[in-house]
């Protein structure tokens, strides 16, 4: 009976909500990126929400509301499996980086996205990722709609000004630095993560030049520069939370929502059920993402997990993209797909092995899992030395995989209970919020449409030129009132003290000189 009364109450609510015609443009063909907008478009979808979702990955969705719209072929951009292997050690995604930005330049062959410009269809918001594709923020000016930026990852300091945060350099840790937020940089990191935001400002000034080169082809000579996107974003979701994340000043258009997409577990699969289930002493969960493959591993780091599996009575999960594992022991179960979600959430589960990746670290710290962290790029390094931090993990230098340090960091990790502990207590503060990340994002999606881009969440600093927002321009003026001030208290003073020994000397000279005459006369 309760049931069929919170049903009702339901679809009372869901009917009583304004239905909204959302847009959603995410063309960057990262999968571990795009699984967090699916979450949150879907939901949108669920709640009543007309949504066209543009993307890479489209999965056909059987949903009257929600329509998806292929744009994979858009763009020819490298095979990620290709460039993100871990055979010649870590790699370096921003070739692939380079390569996407100059695919944006087939857009006027894509007959979707030309269409899309000309839509007769009137959009209440767009939401769309802002990890280097700034530039489809520009489609959200074309068709005159409020914009929802989306960052998967803790916000840049490139992204934070966009939209008017603070990213001092003194506590506030680059992303790619390594460093966490909650320890004191001393100078020479601090020197380090300043030249790390510099960088990062230089290298985004190349690419953003070819981006208005590309903009005006596509949307005319008037349309907006990306330096002044920031007039044109409404609000900014970052996928990121402050238990193992940056801790810094928030704006109000700015909501973290790390975690958005951990659904409820579901049953696993009955092979890997069984096999979790019938494990004494607990389960290795090891998995390098959806980019990563783990048969990218040269033989010799391969063999160095191997052997360290074969020392411990726990069994062991490994996603391995090949079909044969060469020297597996028995305790191992390999599979080119794993439920990741399902498989953490299984408390027979005693340690993850990951890449780092923001994802899987998220759901390892939702579940209270140990993690053994092997940074390969990117903000992995960040990831892990917050886990780190926490005691609820430890990092694993790629360059230093051996045996011995194999075996020997995962038997602490397994054998020493403060993990488990750790890891379950920066658990319980991931959980801790208001509100769960999802309601998060789909309450101010709502908000924003509602009160028309919401203007009035917003700081003037976003607006600012970068030296009044430093305060140079207040600084200079000080500075060339002070100057001017001391030329000013120099000068009187000087000219005072000349008159003060004009009239000393002079008269004492005037004086000497009427003796001498005198005596002359005489």
């Amino acid at each position: 009976m309760f049931n069929c009364y919170k049903t009702c109450l339901v679809s009372l609510f869901v009917a009583s909500v304004s239905s909204y015609n959302i847009l959603g443009l995410f063309p960057l063909p990262m999968k571990s990126h795009y699984l967090v907008f699916d979450a949150l478009m879907i939901e949108l979808s669920r709640r009543g929400h007309n949504v066209t979702n543009y993307n890479t990955f489209v999965k056909n969705y059987s949903m009257s509301n929600y329509h998806e719209v292929d744009i994979t072929h858009c763009f020819d951009a490298p095979d990620m499996s290709n460039l993100l292997t871990c055979s010649k050690g870590p790699p370096k995604p921003g070739h692939f980086m380079l390569k996407v930005h100059q695919s944006y330049d087939q857009i006027t062959k894509c007959i979707p996205l030309m269409n899309l410009l000309n839509t007769t269809v009137k959009y209440d918001v767009i939401i769309t990722e802002i990890f280097n594709t700034e530039f489809f923020v520009l489609f959200g000016v074309e068709l005159g709609i409020s914009v929802i930026a989306f960052h998967a990852n803790s916000l840049s300091n490139i992204h934070g000004r966009m939209i008017g945060l603070s990213s001092n350099p003194s506590y506030i840790p680059n992303l790619w630095s390594g460093y966490i937020s909650n320890s004191k940089m001393n100078f020479l990191q601090r020197l380090r993560n300043m030249m790390l935001n510099f960088y990062g400002i230089f290298w985004y000034n190349l690419v953003r030049r070819e981006y208005n080169e590309i903009a005006e082809r596509i949307f005319g000579s008037d349309v907006p520069q990306l330096e002044n996107l920031a007039g044109n974003i409404s609000f900014m979701f970052s996928y990121a939370h402050f238990a193992i994340n940056s801790v810094r000043p928030l704006v109000p258009n700015v909501a973290e929502v790390g975690g958005l997409n951990i659904r409820s577990s579901q049953p696993l699969p009955q092979n890997i059920e069984k096999f979790i289930n019938e494990s004494k002493h607990g389960v290795v969960y090891f998995c390098m993402g959806s980019l990563l493959r783990g048969e990218t591993f040269p033989p010799e780091k391969r063999e160095a997990f191997l052997y360290a599996f074969s020392k411990i009575p726990q069994r062991v999960l490994w996603k391995w993209e090949g079909d044969v594992l060469p020297g597996k022991s028995d305790n191992i179960m390999i599979s080119k797909w794993m439920p990741q979600r399902d498989i953490l959430a299984h408390p027979n589960v005693k340690l993850f092995i990951s890449h780092g990746g923001l994802l899987g670290t998220s759901e390892a710290v939702y579940e209270g899992v140990p993690v053994l962290g092997i940074p390969i790029f990117g903000d992995q390094r960040t990831n892990i030395k917050s886990l780190e931090a926490n005691g609820a993990g430890e990092l694993l230098d790629y360059n230093e995989i051996s045996k011995e340090v194999v075996l020997e960091k995962i038997q602490r990790l397994l054998n020493d209970p403060k993990y488990k502990e750790n890891a379950k207590l920066l658990s319980d503060r991931y959980r801790d919020r208001p509100m769960s990340p999802l309601d998060t994002a789909v309450y101010w999606t709502e908000y924003v449409i509602r009160h028309k881009g919401a203007p009035h969440l917003r700081t003037a600093a976003a607006d600012m030129p970068w030296y009044q927002y430093l305060l140079l321009d207040v600084i200079a003026f000080i500075v060339a009132v002070l100057v001017a001030g001391l030329l000013i208290i120099y000068y009187t003073t000087k000219f005072i003290l000349r008159a003060i020994y004009g009239l000393i000397c002079g008269g004492g000279a005037k004086k000497g000189s009427s003796k001498s005459d005198k005596k002359k006369r005489n």
